[in-house]
Order: structure tokens, then sequence, then C-alpha cells
């Protein structure tokens, strides 16, 4: 799907969250080359919605997103800026890798998700992400009007009466 079709798709759609306040972070532990960087929370055109990110000090390394994914209606994590086996391996959860998928606490009164994210050198970021979503809904309203008009014929040069 192109760019312009996914926007306008996006644009049509009913229900979903278009925005997320209220994030907080609590922390158990996040590796010493990595700082958290808050995003915008607000769903972009073609339908992404950060809430945060996860970037090495350096300006090298993979880095990692958290963001809400709609259907599920879940926080995801991707990685970012790493081979794309590397990529594979974290969504997939396989060697040494995990935390593409995040687990939400039990408390139904409470948007609130365990968040831990290893890579095989260790432990990238471990702790919990709660937040409010706004849902966003499209109502179509359709009208029906009527309108009737009576019309007299008044004309130009009447006749004189011939009577």
């Amino acid at each position: 799907m192109d760019r312009q079709r996914k926007i306008e798709k996006i644009a049509n759609q009913s229900g979903r969250v278009s925005k997320v306040g209220n994030l907080e972070v609590h922390t158990n532990s996040i590796h010493p080359d990595y700082a958290l960087e808050h995003c915008d929370g607000i769903l972009s055109e073609t339908g992404k919605l950060e809430l945060l990110k996860l970037v090495p000090k350096s300006g090298t390394g993979p880095s990692f997103t958290a963001r809400w994914d709609q259907k599920p209606q879940r926080l995801d994590i991707d990685m970012h800026d790493a081979s794309t086996t590397a990529a594979k391996k974290f969504k997939a959860e396989q060697d040494g890798y995990s935390g593409h998928h995040t687990e939400r606490t039990s408390d139904p009164h409470k948007r609130v998700f365990d968040v831990t994210i290893t890579v095989p050198t260790g432990t990238v970021f471990d702790g919990s992400v709660s937040f409010s979503n706004t849902y966003e809904e499209i109502i179509r309203l359709q009208g029906t009007s009527r309108v009737t008009a009576t019309a007299n014929v008044i004309r130009a040069n009447p006749k004189p009466d011939s009577g």
C-alpha cells in the first residue's frame, strides 16, 4: 500500500487511539549506555503512535521505540539501527533478544505494561510504562432536505381584455 492510501485508510478509521497522555515510566534498571526519551504520543498520519525511545548515549548501536499497537491494544517495542538479522531476532525473541511484546499487568483498572528489553550482551531496560489513551470516533451524519416552491407566471405584455 502506498503512503497516500495508508494516510486515507488511517483517516477513515474509527475507534482508534489518537493520542496518549499521563505517560509514566518506572525504571527498575537501565543500561548505563542508554537514555530514555519521551515522544509526543500523537497518532501520525501514517498510523504510528510512539510513546518513548531508548537511545544509545554514544549515538551508535541499536535504539528501541515503544509504540501503541492499535489492533491488539498493547505496547510493542521495535528495534532500530541494528542489522536486519538482529531486528528479526528481537521481534521473534530469539538468541538472547527479547522485549518486542510487553505484558499488561493484571489490574484491569490500570493500563500498565511491564517492559524488559534484552540483547545478547544483557538487559537494556527493565521497568513499567503506564499511560492513558484518548480514543477518536468518526461520526458521519447524513441529512435530507426538501424545498417546495410555488410560482406565478406574470406575462411581460399582457393582452387587453376583449370583452
